[in-house]
């Protein structure tokens, strides 16, 4: 049985930073040999971030991890997930519940050090 997860842009983000970055989370991911997945907007959130002489760089690291489309199905998770936030007074960031609705709409859970607002998602397994 394949052990998969979505990154989250905090774990990418962490692991850049780190001095040690075989202790990060997402190296630990790596050595459990875990398929891992990105949501297309974490993609997009840590390459924004990214000075131009690291891009090369970050285009390698993101070349053994699929990409998850933000399709139709994730859309109407992402409504669903938005409307449960407002209701509850618990809003997190429109980039959080994107991320959220494309690994819940996969099936998967999804490894963050952004626990505070990922948890407030029903149905949303955390790893990390």
């Amino acid at each position: 049985m394949e052990i998969a997860v979505v990154i989250d842009a905090s774990v990418f983000i962490k692991h850049w930073r780190s001095k040690n970055r075989n202790d990060s989370l997402l190296s630990q991911l790596i050595r459990q040999q875990r398929r891992l997945y990105v949501a297309a907007v974490a993609k997009y959130e840590v390459l924004t971030g990214v000075k131009e002489e690291d891009l090369e760089e970050w285009q390698e690291i993101f070349e053994s991890i699929v990409v998850l489309a933000f399709d139709e199905s994730t859309v109407m998770i992402a409504r669903d997930i938005c409307q449960q936030l407002k209701k509850e007074n618990k809003m997190i960031d429109l980039g959080d519940i994107l991320i959220a609705a494309t690994a819940v709409a996969n099936g998967l859970p999804l490894a963050t050090l952004n626990r505070n607002h990922f948890e407030r998602v029903r149905g949303l397994e955390l790893v990390g």
